[in-house]
């Protein structure tokens, strides 16, 4: 029996493109430093209240007190991730009494937009709110369903039109590819004493990579760079000082962030300087354009048809059992913090 041809949407093929890897990798060195900084911190408590009242312990003593110290661990964990998804909720009501859903707005439109994103990105819907707050801005929360994405009325004021779609893009980016779930499990590791202002500063390396994945996956589905770059701008300098943001002003501050204490500064920052941000879009957009000549690969070799949407079809033969793979560009070796090499590459 021949198989229908394997169609690869527009959304399936910007997930593809924009998804990296190393970000999950670097995700669980965050955890794993968490974990033994979080453990470590209790073994110490322990052992440093033996020290002082008893002034010793023995070696069955010790690994009692070990265990014991694991356990409440892990109580503590569990209680304080239980604590974090609760509060995730309580944003969401607060948000459905003191803002308003776009729904039930002049941009509703925007509302059924994110719905046709959402199908075509294969991740759930999500639920669009304006809130009072002249700052340009916009982020997401969530923990399984439902997921949220929160404009300042700010944006709804200054942005155009498409640069809301960019920035709408940009925080479901923070849904499909699970930022906002992993960030209700940091939330344990962030509110210990002592250890949360160091899990603060080690999360952040974390935290870049996922706005440049975010931008990423906004560049591959809008297909506009000088689009999502005045939306980045805009969101960074504001609306009357973005048009001032000019080839020459880029290079200066290009150089400026590269300098060391600049790049040291930025460590303690969630997110990345906004001139890197734009270096990430320029390369991505050469990456994008250059995988867009290669052709999709196949178990059977068929050729690839062209829709015509734009959108990449592959005919797969009956005797093959292999799902084909939207070209993807290539990825060019990474520096210390996941970002690419080169003439007009930047550092997370």
């Amino acid at each position: 029996m021949q198989q229908q041809p394997y169609q690869y949407t527009k959304g399936k093929i910007a997930v593809e493109r924009a998804r990296m890897s190393s970000d999950n990798v670097v995700l669980g060195v965050t955890f794993g430093v968490f974990f033994l900084l979080t453990f470590g911190y209790f073994i110490y408590s322990y052992f440093d209240e033996v020290a002082k009242h008893l002034g010793g312990v023995t070696f069955l003593g010790g690994a009692i007190g070990l265990l014991i110290a694991l356990v409440l661990g892990c109580v503590f964990l569990a209680a304080s991730l239980g604590i974090g998804m609760f509060l995730t909720r309580m944003m969401r009501q607060q948000m459905l009494g003191n803002s308003l859903e776009v729904q039930y707005s002049a941009y509703a439109w925007l509302r059924d937009w994110s719905n046709e994103v959402a199908a075509d990105l294969e991740m759930p819907q999500v639920e669009i709110f304006i809130t009072q707050n002249p700052v340009i801005n916009a982020y997401a929360f969530g923990f399984a369903r439902p997921y949220a994405i929160v404009l300042h009325s700010g944006s709804i004021r200054y942005l155009t039109e498409d640069e809301l779609k960019v920035i709408v893009v940009h925080e479901m980016a923070h849904i499909k590819y699970k930022h906002t779930d992993a960030s209700v499990y940091l939330i344990p590791f962030l509110i210990i004493p002592i250890i949360n202002m160091a899990g603060n500063w080690i999360a952040g390396f974390w935290r870049r990579r996922t706005e440049f994945t975010a931008d990423r996956l906004a560049l591959a589905y809008i297909g506009d760079a000088a689009l999502v770059k005045n939306a980045l701008i805009k969101v960074h300098v504001g609306p009357d000082t973005a048009k001032d943001m000019n080839d020459v002003a880029r290079q200066w501050l290009q150089y400026k962030a590269e300098r060391p204490m600049n790049r040291f500064a930025q460590t303690f920052s969630d997110h990345p300087y906004l001139v890197r941000r734009l270096s990430q879009v320029d390369y991505w957009d050469t990456a994008f354009h250059a995988a867009q000549a290669q052709p999709v690969q196949t178990a059977s070799a068929t050729p690839v048809q062209s829709a015509p949407n734009g959108e990449m079809a592959a005919q797969s033969s009956a005797a093959s059992t292999q799902t084909p793979k939207p070209p993807v560009p290539p990825r060019k070796r990474k520096n210390s913090q996941g970002s690419p090499k080169g003439d007009n590459a930047s550092e997370a």
